[in-house]
């Protein structure tokens, strides 16, 4: 789009700072890297990319309350992909894949290996809130842990992982898979809870 077209679709955004944005745009696709005018990029100053990333109209990358969202070289966020700083930072390696309306949560921190593929829809929580009894969800603390994802994987549609899950190199979960435990390098998970097949 238009930078005009872009401007407008920032503009009414309270916790973006238009200039900053525009500012960051610019300097990234003088630098190679293709930023969406009317994606949503929070904290700019915490954010680094490598050479050659795309991120699409729509598509989010929040690093306030951040220790930083770092991409490698020739990352791709698609639309409506979510990538969430949190306090444990997200960092992507080369040529890393994010599909549409993927959420990537680094409350724990998230590392995710070179040429990984995300499909659309995944899941990625680096942390759960507690549940004792005697009071509420909401007022307990959350328990915040790495989740660790290894090179040339491949996350199916729908799949969930969850905090402080390991997955190792050549890795392929299966679309709807829900990971809550470390997976071995080049296994071949699925179901509810994900086991090896």
């Amino acid at each position: 789009p238009c930078c005009w077209h872009g401007w407008k679709s920032i503009h009414w955004r309270p916790d973006v700072n238009p200039l900053k944005h525009l500012l960051f745009i610019l300097r990234q696709r003088r630098a190679g890297n293709r930023v969406s005018f009317s994606a949503y990029i929070k904290a700019p100053e915490k954010i680094r990319l490598g050479t050659g990333c795309k991120i699409h109209a729509d598509a989010s990358v929040d690093a306030s309350r951040s220790a930083g969202v770092s991409f490698g070289d020739k990352v791709t966020l698609n639309r409506f992909a979510y990538v969430q700083g949190g306090n444990g930072g997200v960092r992507l390696g080369d040529r890393v894949e994010i599909n549409n309306f993927s959420i990537i949560n680094g409350t724990g921190g998230v590392d995710i290996g070179d040429d990984t593929l995300v499909g659309p829809g995944v899941r990625i929580i680096s942390y759960q809130h507690r549940h004792a009894r005697g009071a509420t969800i909401r007022s307990q603390a959350v328990d915040a842990r790495p989740i660790r994802i290894g090179r040339d994987c491949w996350l199916g549609a729908n799949a969930v992982i969850l905090a402080g899950v390991t997955i190792g190199d050549g890795a392929v979960v299966a679309a709807g898979a829900v990971v809550r435990e470390d997976l071995p390098a080049h296994a071949i998970v699925a179901g509810v809870p994900a086991t090896v097949k």
